[in-house]
């Protein structure tokens, strides 16, 4: 959903080395708070991703997708407030600059 929402084509490379060499690359150089929310995306992703593969091994609860990605951008949405964003603003103007 981040890339979608920048229009970005991409391909995954295979290993997670490769994934966050070409995630930063991306990064959009002019504008360094967009910067340092684009490289919080892959570990929104891959917390969420480990959250819920837990809970469907240990805990055999399962979310869908919708969950999953509401989980993901809450999380990303709260590391944004933590880190970068300094004023009140709501979710969805957290991520619009995507």
């Amino acid at each position: 959903m981040f890339i979608h929402k920048r229009k970005i084509r991409w391909v995954k490379p295979g290993r997670i080395k490769e994934v966050l060499r070409s995630w930063i690359s991306d990064v959009n150089a002019g504008n360094a708070g967009k910067d340092e929310r684009w490289k919080m995306a892959p570990a929104c992703i891959w917390w969420t991703i480990w959250k819920e593969r837990n809970q469907r091994c240990f805990e055999g609860k399962k979310s869908n997708i919708q969950k999953i990605k509401t989980d993901c951008l809450c999380l990303y949405y709260f590391r944004c407030k933590q880190v970068v964003i300094g004023s009140t603003e709501d979710v969805f103007n957290a991520i619009d600059w995507l």
